[in-house]
């Protein structure tokens, strides 16, 4: 932790660990907006985030990994917005869904700049209301219904998500 010797004093280790974490996370964003993700070497993205190497890899195994931690955490946030939510109520959902995907339209971007489109695919599918306790008809619709959202979101993404949550639900309502 080189560069922040007053501050660190000043942290408890919590503290420092999500410092790490934000640094090393914001850091490989940067970095994939000019780089392939591929190219990303460990060495380099702890030197950029002016954070140590050890402290790296005592929060994370890979590169990956941070990014996996992020859409988990995207993930999360998402399930709390929509928990009291009406599961039957599609347009919320839809909306739900959008709006947020658009509050975090740097990082989905990046993903899919980057090629990684396979962990939005996960994101969206795993937040689908799928379980095998679920009736087949249920199951199947839930699933079917998951990876709708998710080619629609796909192509937002490819257009630069540009459109708002509401005249994306106009053009599916109108088509």
């Amino acid at each position: 932790m080189r560069h922040w010797i007053g501050v660190c004093i000043s942290m408890n280790n919590q503290e420092k660990n999500t410092y790490v974490r934000n640094q090393i996370l914001t850091t490989l964003l940067e970095m994939m907006k000019t780089e392939s993700f591929n190219s990303i070497t460990i060495s380099d993205l702890v030197a950029k985030a002016d954070v140590g190497r050890a402290s790296f890899y005592r929060n994370y195994r890979t590169k990956e990994d941070v990014l996996h931690e992020e859409a988990e955490r995207l993930k999360k946030e998402l399930k709390t917005i929509r928990k009291n939510d009406n599961p039957y109520d599609v347009r919320l959902i839809l909306i739900r869904t959008l709006d947020f995907y658009k509050l975090h339209t740097d990082f989905y971007i990046t993903l899919y700049n980057s090629g990684l489109k396979q962990m939005i695919q996960d994101s969206i599918v795993d937040e689908s209301l799928i379980s095998d306790n679920q009736p087949a008809p249920l199951a199947y619709t839930a699933s079917a219904f998951s990876y709708l959202i998710y080619g629609w979101i796909i192509e937002w993404i490819r257009r630069g998500m540009k459109e708002t949550s509401d005249e994306l639900i106009a053009m599916f309502e109108n088509s």
